[in-house]
């Protein structure tokens, strides 16, 4: 009979072993599960704000845009008052000064013209 309750002693040691691996590898099972959920969260998150942040550069390049336009209304107004106020003055300087304000005048205009299309290109 000793060997029987040696084989018992056995049986019941290979038992609870077993039953504890079980409960060790479903344990660890749950870890990595919610370890995955923490990261999936996190990643979520992260795509998230980087989509808000998209979304936020492009409301500001909206409202720059816009600012830009104004901007460039409001010159194209001032250019249009000073060469208009200027047009009496020029009239009575001699003709090469007349000249050169003109030309400065259109040079001013294309330099403009060049600032636009690169805003608008951008």
């Amino acid at each position: 009979m000793p060997e029987v309750t040696n084989l018992s002693t056995l049986s019941k040691g290979v038992t609870d072993l077993a039953r504890d691996a079980a409960y060790v590898a479903v344990g660890l099972g749950v870890l990595g599960f919610q370890r995955a959920q923490v990261q999936r969260v996190e990643l979520q998150n992260k795509l998230t704000k980087d989509f808000s942040l998209d979304q936020h550069l492009g409301d500001v390049r909206s409202e720059l845009r816009k600012g830009i336009t104004q901007l460039d209304d409001l010159l194209e107004t001032a250019s249009q008052f000073i060469e208009s106020s200027l047009q009496p003055l020029e009239e009575q300087l001699p003709d090469s000064i007349h000249q050169l304000t003109t030309k400065a005048f259109e040079q001013a205009r294309e330099v403009r013209s060049q600032i636009r299309q690169r805003v608008a290109a951008s």
